[in-house]
């Protein structure tokens, strides 16, 4: 693969995750955003007034001039002078515009989550092998910086080996908009909160420690065998920490979204709560302090992980679809286990 010193890039679709990645590439050296699609004639104009979501500003209004604009994502990503295409479309969407744009010559980021089903994100990966392209998906957590403090954290065993640890996620039924429906609201279309929303905490799981050897579930039905809610045990055996995650949105509309993790380490414990309580060391030795954090906004660094192995012309390592496929099919474990109230080796 050569190098590219700019990496030229369109962006699909104008939601909550279009607005925040176009924001993410704004100020990013090597890139530029040159074009968007978008059903949304107002959009397309640059009123992003109304795009909303679960963080975050509202979307404002955006100059766009020098930016080609297109109601459909295919004519775009027929565009010669793209190099990669930026898909924040609804899921259902992702398997047939991945498929397509990867086929039309481009890399792709393609929105978490990968697919509804591994049959369709296993049809992604081999179109990406087929085309010679890469599928990277955008599993932004890895990047916010208190889950990068704890990843450095657990590798460096600077307090020792981690004993166990809880994540948390937490959140409102959502009632934003999106393309003018809530097909949040939808488990055929969303996944339901399972695969919306907890399988960031899943991708991260697994990338902080590996697959477990099963996982043990509880979960609220919402039906079509989703979930508005998941409590998860995952077995790392008799010598590895005790690991367990839930999330759901299934708190009142009055509570703010709530993402949180307790790490316990040996020599220390690392607390970190969204929306109560920054990122805490509670030391051995009886003291507290706040660790020092990236200042890099989570999305730029997701945005720099993905650029640098294009712009330098190497094979990329982080955010693969294949990572994806797996985060995916560990909810999907989740949720069986949930279903039949046995745990479900992985």
């Amino acid at each position: 693969m050569a190098a590219k010193p700019v990496i030229r890039v369109g962006i699909a679709g104008i939601g909550f995750m279009g607005v925040t990645h176009f924001r993410a590439l704004a100020n990013l050296p090597g890139v530029r955003v040159e074009a968007i699609a978008e059903m949304d004639e107002r959009k397309r104009q640059g009123d992003w007034s109304q795009v909303r979501g679960n963080f975050g500003a509202a979307g404002g209004k955006v100059d766009l001039s020098g930016i080609r604009t297109y109601q459909d994502y295919r004519d775009m990503a027929r565009d010669p002078n793209l190099d990669l295409i930026d898909l924040c479309l609804p899921t259902p969407a992702h398997p047939a515009a991945t498929r397509y744009c990867l086929a039309s010559g481009k890399h792709v980021l393609c929105e978490k989550p990968i697919a509804l089903n591994l049959k369709d994100a296993d049809g992604m990966l081999a179109e990406a092998k087929k085309s010679g392209k890469h599928l990277f998906v955008g599993q932004v957590l890895r990047y916010f910086p208190e889950y990068r403090f704890l990843k450095q954290v657990y590798e460096s065993r600077k307090y020792g080996e981690l004993v166990a640890a809880r994540f948390r996620r937490i959140i409102a039924r959502p009632s934003w908009p999106s393309g003018g429906t809530n097909w949040f609201a939808d488990p055929k279309k969303s996944g339901g909160a399972g695969i919306d929303l907890h399988i960031h905490d899943a991708d991260f799981v697994l990338y902080l420690l590996g697959r477990p050897k099963g996982v043990s579930s509880l979960g609220v039905p919402c039906g079509t065998g989703a979930f508005d809610y998941l409590a998860n045990q995952y077995d790392y055996g008799k010598k590895g920490p005790i690991v367990s995650s839930e999330g759901g949105w299934i708190a009142a509309a009055a509570l703010p979204f709530e993402q949180s993790y307790e790490a316990y380490f040996e020599k220390g414990t690392l607390v970190f709560n969204s929306s109560n309580c920054p990122l805490t060391l509670y030391g051995a030795d009886g003291k507290t302090s706040q660790p020092r954090l990236p200042v890099e906004d989570g999305f730029v660094a997701e945005w720099k992980a993905i650029l640098k192995p294009l712009r330098e012309g190497v094979q990329p390592t982080e955010l693969l679809g294949s990572s994806a496929r797996e985060s995916l099919a560990l909810v999907l474990a989740e949720q069986e286990s949930a279903r039949t109230g046995k745990k479900v080796k992985m």
